[in-house]
């Protein structure tokens, strides 16, 4: 989504207007879930998916169409039975998408696309509001507005009686990442999305895997912080991607002042099963989301009797992905990383599924 957003800033900054098509409703099967957008600029290009295949192209069309009209569309695309085989959306159902024409000159939207993307990239949490202004398939040139809150509440952008909208926030805190909100006394919906880190991954160890690790961790939208306790290895310029890079004299020192929380994910990827055993011991404790560690089977045998004398669980060390990494064979340090990122981004799937089945 930065690179959504950073794309939103720099045509902005470069005045060539574009469009942002955002999928608002879903019913049956689709690709991508709602709130996935991708952004089309006037040379045709495109930022990001909403899953390809015939549902993109159609929505493509119109953004040619908006671009030259400079008027915004509700769009509703149905792929089902016979239409769905013909198109190629092997997928089906039926998708509600907003086509969003964005004039660059417009202060409000340069103002509410450059908050977004600093948000993004200082990984702050909050919420962005969408006033759609027009009918499913409608004629009418709808007006397309935006609200972002930050996680105290500071304020960019807004539309008429946005105050209403934002009262009804706090029961929606617990709901879905991005849904339609039915404002009393509006006429069209709100589409409300919230705007969170996808999970802090921190790399214990800032070696060829690390160093590959935090590369491919960022690059996928995770924050990444880099801890090691050598100096000549915990520095920026080592691990350019890393969010943040922190040296230590042991590592040790980092569990006595930062937390881990359900939202983290560890990798232990150290100099030495000595200090890879001590970072596990120090992370089980807490409640890291996912607990990651490099190494031989009969290294992690090892550890674990050791762990296991220590006073920790069998329950606790299955929390433990042990050896690292989805299976796929891989030997050098870039396809280690591959497999480690990918497990990853495989629990983080699996968690943003489970809450939005269970918000459904």
């Amino acid at each position: 989504m930065r690179d959504i957003w950073k794309a939103a800033v720099d045509e902005c900054q470069s005045g060539r207007d574009f469009v942002l098509a955002t999928i608002l409703t879903v019913e049956g099967s689709s690709p991508r879930h709602v709130g996935t957008k991708f952004l089309i600029r006037k040379d045709g290009a495109i930022v990001g998916t909403i899953g390809g295949g015939q549902l993109e192209a159609s929505v493509q069309e119109f953004a040619v169409r908006a671009l030259s009209e400079g008027k915004s569309h509700r769009a509703s695309f149905a792929f089902t039975g016979q239409d769905a085989q013909s198109s190629q959306m092997i997928c089906g159902g039926q998708v509600q998408v907003l086509v969003e024409y964005v004039q660059a000159s417009d202060p409000a939207a340069q103002e509410v696309f450059s908050r977004l993307l600093d948000m993004m990239t200082s990984r702050r949490n909050g919420y962005l509001f969408t006033n759609v202004d027009m009918a499913v398939g409608g004629e009418r040139s709808g007006t397309v507005k935006h609200l972002v809150l930050d996680d105290g509440d500071n304020r960019t952008g807004g539309f008429d009686r946005y105050e209403d909208a934002v009262k009804i926030l706090p029961p929606a805190r617990l709901l879905k990442p991005a849904q339609i909100l039915d404002v009393p006394g509006f006429e069209y919906p709100v589409f409300l999305e919230c705007i969170r880190p996808h999970g802090t991954v921190y790399v214990f160890g800032a070696g060829h895997v690390g160093v590959c690790v935090a590369h491919l961790a960022s690059y996928v939208d995770f924050r990444v912080v880099v801890i090691d306790d050598r100096a000549e290895f915990a520095n920026q310029e080592r691990v350019p991607e890393a969010d943040k890079v922190i040296g230590v004299d042991s590592f040790d020192e980092f569990f006595a002042t930062d937390e881990l929380d359900d939202d983290s994910y560890v990798v232990i990827v150290t100099r030495g099963h000595a200090h890879d055993r001590a970072v596990l011991g120090r992370t089980l404790r807490t409640t890291a989301g996912y607990v990651g560690m490099i190494g031989s089977r009969r290294k992690t045998s090892l550890i674990y009797q050791a762990l296991l004398a220590e006073g920790f669980s069998q329950t606790d060390l299955e929390r433990v992905h042990s050896p690292i990494g989805i299976s796929i064979g891989g030997e050098t340090p870039q396809e280690i990383g591959v497999s480690i990122v990918s497990e990853m981004i495989q629990v983080r799937s699996r968690k943003d599924k489970i809450l939005r089945r269970h918000n459904a």
